[in-house]
C-alpha cells in the first residue's frame, strides 16, 4: 500500500480516480486547490501526486512547487482531451509523466505503478553511484558472491515488467546501451581506482541529461543501460545525441567519446499483437552498439522499430 494524492477540484473526477487507485490497494488523499495539495505533500510525502490541469486547477503550478520543495516525489499531470501538446507542457512543468482524458482504470493504475517502480529504481541507482564514489575514495564494499548485484537484478525485473506494459497498452519505449570508445584500450588499462572514478563521472553526466522518469545504470564492465519509457524513435535519438555530448564533458579523462546502440519499440505502429521481449531489445541494442563501434565510434546506431521475428 502507498499514499497517493489526487489534486482535482471536480468531485466526480476525483472520486473516480480515488476508486481506481483504491482498487489497486493504495490509500488516497484528495485536495481541491493548490494550497491544500501542498499542505498534504508537506505532511504526508505521497508516493505519487496526480494533478489536474484545467481552467479550474493549475496542476502545472502545483508540480513546479512540488519539484522546488520535494523533487523526489513523482508527479502525474492529467490533461483534458482537447490539449494538443500535453507531453511538452508536462515536461516543461517538471512532471514525470502525463495522461490525457478520458482516463481508464487500467491506464491510470499502470502509469502510477510505473512511476513508483521508477522511483525505487532511481534509489537503487543512487546506491550504485554512492558505492562507486566510495570505491573512488578508497573504501571497499564486502562481496559475498560473484553473481549479479541485487540492484541490477531489480532493474532487470523492472524492465521486464515495463516491456509487458508497453505491449499491452501500446506506448513506445526506447532502450540504449552506451560504452566509452576503445574501452579496453583506453580505460581498461587504468588502475582500478582511476577507472572507477572515470565511470562514476560518466554515470553522473548521463543522469544529468535525463528526465526523472528515465534511468541510466551500470550494466557490465564499462557499459551503461539507459531506459526511456514513453519515448518514440525521434525523442530517443535526441536523447542519445545529447548523451554523446555529455560524455565528452567528462573532465577526469581527456578526449573521452562513446558509442550508443539504440533499440525502439513502438507498438502503436505495428499491426496485430506485438510480441517483442526484453531480450529482443537487449539483442537489438547490443548489435547496434557493435555497429557504432565498428564505424569508428562517437555515434548512435539503430533505432528502427523492433519487430518480432515470425
Amino acid at each position: 500500500m502507498a499514499f497517493m494524492l489526487v489534486a482535482e477540484p471536480a468531485a466526480p473526477i476525483s472520486g473516480a480516480l480515488r476508486r481506481f487507485l483504491e482498487s489497486a490497494g493504495h490509500e488516497v488523499m484528495l485536495a481541491s486547490d493548490v494550497p491544500d495539495a501542498m499542505g498534504r505533500v508537506r505532511e504526508m510525502a505521497p508516493a505519487v501526486v496526480m494533478a489536474s490541469v484545467s481552467d479550474g486547477f493549475d496542476g502545472e503550478a502545483l508540480c513546479r512547487q512540488i519539484k522546488s520543495e520535494a523533487p523526489g516525489i513523482p508527479v502525474l499531470l492529467l490533461y483534458l482531451p482537447e490539449e494538443e501538446y500535453p507531453e511538452a507542457r508536462a515536461a516543461s512543468a517538471g512532471a514525470e509523466a502525463c495522461l490525457v482524458g478520458p482516463l481508464k482504470r487500467a491506464t491510470v493504475v499502470s502509469c502510477v505503478s510505473l512511476l513508483m517502480q521508477v522511483a525505487q529504481a532511481r534509489e537503487a541507482v543512487t546506491q550504485i553511484r554512492s558505492e562507486m564514489q566510495m570505491m573512488q575514495s578508497g573504501g571497499r564494499r564486502e562481496q559475498t558472491g560473484s553473481g549479479p548485484s541485487p540492484d541490477l537484478e531489480f532493474l532487470k525485473r523492472l524492465l521486464f515488467m515495463e516491456v509487458k506494459r508497453s505491449r499491452r497498452y501500446r506506448y513506445p519505449i526506447s532502450f540504449l546501451i552506451l560504452e566509452p570508445d576503445k574501452y579496453a584500450e583506453r580505460l581498461g588499462s587504468l588502475p582500478p581506482m582511476q577507472r572507477t572514478s572515470v565511470l562514476a563521472d560518466v554515470l553522473g553526466k548521463l543522469a544529468e541529461a535525463l528526465r526523472d522518469i528515465d534511468l541510466a545504470v551500470p550494466f557490465a564492465e564499462g557499459r551503461f543501460i539507459v531506459f526511456l519509457p514513453h519515448t518514440p524513435y525521434e525523442g530517443a535519438m535526441v536523447v542519445a545525441e545529447r548523451l554523446l555530448q555529455r560524455v565528452k564533458e567528462v573532465q577526469s579523462f581527456s578526449g573521452l567519446t562513446a558509442s550508443i546502440g539504440l533499440a525502439v519499440f513502438e507498438p502503436a505502429a505495428m499491426k496485430g499483437q506485438a510480441q517483442v521481449s526484453f531480450g529482443t531489445l537487449m539483442k537489438e541494442a547490443g548489435e547496434s552498439l557493435r555497429k557504432a563501434q565498428t564505424a569508428g565510434g562517437d555515434r548512435v546506431e539503430g533505432g528502427r522499430p523492433v519487430i518480432p521475428a515470425e
